[in-house]
């Protein structure tokens, strides 16, 4: 069976390619410890959120209205 080697260690592949032996757990090991450190990037609901990001999707914005779903097959 042909493996993507872009997808390989994915997420949803890895249990899979990890039981029939197409990666190593010693090769996974490895490539987690070489992905980049993006805990920056996570979101924590205690703290402040940037001023860029408020009114965003909440439903006080005035301009919100304009930006909802149209129904499939008809107008808002």
């Amino acid at each position: 069976m042909h493996t993507d080697e872009n997808k390989r260690y994915d997420r949803r592949n890895i249990a899979s390619n990890l039981q029939r032996g197409l990666v190593t757990a010693k090769e996974y090991e490895t490539y987690l410890s070489k992905l980049p450190d993006a805990s920056d990037k996570v979101f924590n609901p205690d703290e402040e959120r940037p001023e860029n990001e408020e009114g965003l999707g909440g439903g006080d914005d005035p301009g919100s209205a304009s930006r909802k779903a149209v129904p499939p097959g008809g107008r808002g």
